[in-house]
């Protein structure tokens, strides 16, 4: 019998006090499995979820990539959570500019929500002086097992100023960490990579073409409230990376990397995001292995090719204040979201040879325009300066967060 008391329970203890929904829904799915979202649903009826509860609910459900829009509202003693997907299927342009290679275009096709259970998929492509291509599978789960995975495989075409040399490279690789439900993960990734140089002095091997297999142990530790545009929380990876010998090919090296990255909440849309990204390499590092420091990805300001090193630190401080916040909104039947943030901050990178001995460092202030948009997370447009020779002032834009894009670039 006192069952039927339940709803006016929940009325008389109000939303937040005793929070003890009869039943949790969640409403607007179309492609995505109403299962796999549920994984990421802690409410449960029966059991208390305040308002706490609920936020939290909705950062997770905005982690999974798929949506453009997630609420949640409380109706009698009804839980319901409501989303709006992305659109499952987008055909992307894809292009490029540099002052080497000139303009490359290229489209592609990207998936948020592959087979109904979060699974983002994407393919590119870039044509002009080049031809490149990638294709990647990843998920933050494996089936009902919490393992993040990503499945990458790419051609890539570049031109080294710096060092006057054509690259033709082909990478594979595999990334598994877990649990992926919690803060604390461990990471291992396996990649096989072939290069070959247009002229002989890159190359390790007598072909000009080198294989270079490698693995990859990490400690990390991720408490980020949200993917698409992050407020609060920080990100730190340590990994330590074996790479050819004695797997296999001419190079024999040893990577240390500290990936650090912290953002400070402020109030009223301000807030500070400070980076610092430590590559430290040794051993038989060949030609490939090194970091092209200097423009958009790196040290904004810095020239490109700035400094060519196996080693790199970089860092970044910024301060910035969305002004436009992000909302969902619909374009031809299609539910998309987007908002704006302006920027200022500084750069600063040092490079240091194979013997320990620095070679050269650089920093630069800028300011800017960052959009937030699916996919590719945000398209930064910056004002730059820098007090290093050759570089003075320059405009330039970027996609991704760029402490994301200085990790995860070619070189």
């Amino acid at each position: 019998m006192f069952g039927h008391f339940l709803p006016l329970a929940l009325l008389w203890a109000g939303p937040d006090s005793l929070p003890v929904p009869a039943e949790v829904r969640l409403l607007g799915t179309v492609h995505a499995s109403p299962v796999r979202v549920f994984r990421e649903i802690e409410a449960r009826p029966g059991e208390p979820c305040d308002s706490l509860c609920q936020a939290e609910d909705l950062d997770r459900l905005e982690r999974l990539g798929i949506f453009a829009d997630q609420r949640v509202e409380r109706v009698g003693d009804t839980l319901v959570y409501q989303v709006r997907e992305l659109p499952w299927i987008l055909p992307v342009p894809n292009g490029r500019i540099t002052q080497e290679e000139g303009i490359s275009l290229g489209a592609g096709v990207k998936a948020p929500d592959l087979f109904g259970q979060a699974v983002a998929g994407e393919f590119l492509f870039l044509a002009g002086s080049d031809f490149e291509w990638q294709a990647s599978l990843s998920s933050g789960r494996l089936g009902p097992v919490p393992v993040r995975w990503d499945a990458h495989t790419e051609r890539t075409q570049r031109w080294d100023d710096a060092r006057d040399y054509r690259e033709l490279s082909y990478t594979t690789a595999l990334t598994l960490s877990a649990p992926s439900d919690g803060p604390l993960r461990l990471l291992g990734q396996g990649s096989l990579v072939r290069v070959h140089s247009n002229r002989p002095g890159i190359a390790l091997s007598a072909d000009q073409a080198d294989w270079i297999p490698s693995l990859r142990g990490a400690v990390v530790w991720d408490d980020r409230d949200r993917m698409g545009l992050t407020t609060r929380g920080a990100y730190q990876e340590v990994s330590l990376e074996k790479a050819g010998r004695p797997f296999d090919g001419p190079v024999d090296a040893w990577e240390l990397l500290s990936d650090t990255r912290l953002w400070i909440p402020l109030g009223a849309g301000w807030g500070i995001h400070a980076s610092h990204l430590l590559e430290r390499q040794w051993g038989t590092v060949g030609g490939w292995r090194t970091f092209v420091v200097g423009g958009v990805n790196t040290v904004r300001g810095l020239p490109s090719a700035w400094s060519v090193e196996p080693s790199e630190q970089l860092a970044t401080l910024e301060l910035r204040w969305l002004f436009l916040p992000v909302r969902p909104f619909s374009v031809w039947g299609q539910d998309l979201y987007g908002g704006l943030q302006a920027v200022c901050g500084t750069d600063y990178a040092r490079t240091w040879d194979g013997g320990g001995r620095e070679a050269a460092h650089g920093a630069s202030a800028l300011a800017g325009l960052e959009v937030i948009v699916p996919y590719v997370e945000r398209v930064r447009l910056d004002a730059t300066w820098s007090p290093v020779s050759g570089a003075g002032f320059s405009f330039q834009a970027g996609l991704f967060e760029k402490s994301q894009a200085q990790r995860y670039r070619v070189r």
